[in-house]
């Protein structure tokens, strides 16, 4: 099993954190979802690097990477998630964060 921070919004849904897919960024539960793979600059640092979902292996880090975010307004869940297709390092990020190709969340981290 592997974990993801989303947004949680008013109606109980799903988000992403930064970029959508597909024009929306709602992501549905128990549903296959394919990243959109193309080239991006990491915010922070600006490093290019090949897209996908984000995504971590142990629960207790991704907890202390969600609570380097500052942004008081947003309600940020951990959810755990299924993976398919293939699995890579972010390689520029300072925490154990790995990228894949599809994920189907099954259930938020209560």
């Amino acid at each position: 099993m592997w974990f993801k921070i989303v947004d949680k919004d008013r109606k109980g849904r799903y988000k992403t954190l930064f970029h959508g897919i597909g024009g929306s960024k709602v992501l549905p539960m128990h549903w296959w979802l394919e990243a959109e793979r193309k080239f991006v600059r990491d915010g922070s640092t600006g490093t290019q690097y090949e897209s996908g979902w984000h995504i971590m292996m142990d629960y207790k880090e991704c907890c202390t990477y969600l609570s380097k975010f500052t942004d008081i307004n947003k309600d940020r869940v951990i959810v755990m998630v299924d993976v398919m297709g293939r699995v890579w390092p972010k390689e520029h990020s300072p925490s154990n964060v790995y990228l894949c190709d599809y994920i189907m969340i099954m259930g938020e981290i209560v």
